[in-house]
């Protein structure tokens, strides 16, 4: 249905990505500081078929709603209709959805789509728009694309990334087919992934929000900082994956009683925490279990410091 990137990971992170020979990068990418969206081609009921967009975990998130609304104004039909074109014929397009109402560490003004790849959902298979897409055929998602830079030296270039200003990074890749994020100071510090550490509710956030990845690039030679990483991470999986399991199961063994014996059985064999949840499931409303475990924090045991405030 859908086909996002493969996972990759920070220059440095761990070993997959140490001791690389960068003389072996054919393409560098600029990272774009936005959200994941994936094109999917919906077969719903009355007609309703078409393209829709999805963000990395939810088919509704406000980025995948808000991008959707994007292609649907009218200076964007063409685009919109190329993206189709593409996703009807068993393709995603991944892209990235930047906007001044979506801003993670650097702004801008105004929205925008940037493609990122085609890749066949099957085999997995990239189309690269600089060899393989037909600008005439395509001129919207051509010129759509994320920027390319072109390196004449790519180990200078790759060491210089971590002393640049005012861009979250580069996505290097390899003729292996290895992919590496290398990614600037200057962001991660923006980005408080450094305060992250000294807090057990910010390093608790970044792991619900699949954010330590750019710590362990950071702090990849400090054994004691990976240590509390892992420790954390041990830690929100627990208790994210009983959360998940008890309101799931209790909503299967039991979704086909009527609302109040659903309700009294729910009070009396449920801790009150997930209660909200396994009615939310019974009732067909949206649970989005981490952004739970955000809200909740307290009572998963997690503290606030001293010097963290809510914002």
């Amino acid at each position: 249905v859908c086909r996002p990137m493969q996972k990759f990971f920070n220059l440095n992170e761990n070993p997959l990505t140490m001791g690389l020979n960068l003389h072996d990068v054919v393409e560098v990418d600029i990272k774009a500081d936005g959200s994941l969206i994936s094109t999917f081609w919906h077969v719903g009921q009355n007609f309703e078929n078409g393209m829709r967009l999805k963000t990395k975990g939810s088919l509704l998130s406000d980025q995948a709603l808000a991008a959707m609304a994007f292609l649907e104004r009218e200076e964007n039909h063409k685009f919109r209709d190329e993206l189709a074109a593409w996703t009807a014929n068993g393709f995603t397009v991944n892209l990235e959805w930047c906007a001044p109402d979506n801003r993670v560490v650097i702004g801008y003004l105004e929205p925008a789509l940037t493609v990122l790849n085609i890749r066949e959902n099957a085999s997995g298979t990239y189309y690269n728009h600089w060899t393989e897409l037909d600008a005439k055929m395509y001129p919207e998602m051509t010129s759509r694309w994320i920027q390319r830079v072109d390196v004449a030296d790519p180990v200078a270039f790759a060491e210089g990334i971590k002393d640049m200003t005012n861009v979250e990074g580069y996505v290097l890749k390899f003729k292996s087919g290895l992919w590496v994020k290398a990614k600037t100071l200057w962001y991660l510090t923006q980005h408080r992934a450094k305060d992250s550490i000294n807090s057990d509710r910010r390093l608790y956030e970044a792991v619900l929000s699949e954010a330590t990845d750019d710590l362990r690039s950071l702090f990849y030679d400090d054994q004691l900082v990976i240590q509390r990483i892992a420790m954390m991470e041990k830690f929100v999986d627990h208790h994210y994956n009983h959360l998940v399991d008890t309101v799931e199961r209790f909503y299967e063994r039991n979704k086909n009683m009527d609302r109040k014996e659903y309700a009294i059985l729910g009070q009396k064999e449920l801790d009150m925490l997930y209660f909200g949840l396994a009615m939310n499931r019974y009732s067909k409303k949206p649970v989005d279990y981490k952004a739970f475990m955000m809200r909740k924090y307290k009572e998963f045991g997690v503290k606030d410091d001293p010097i963290i405030k809510d914002e």
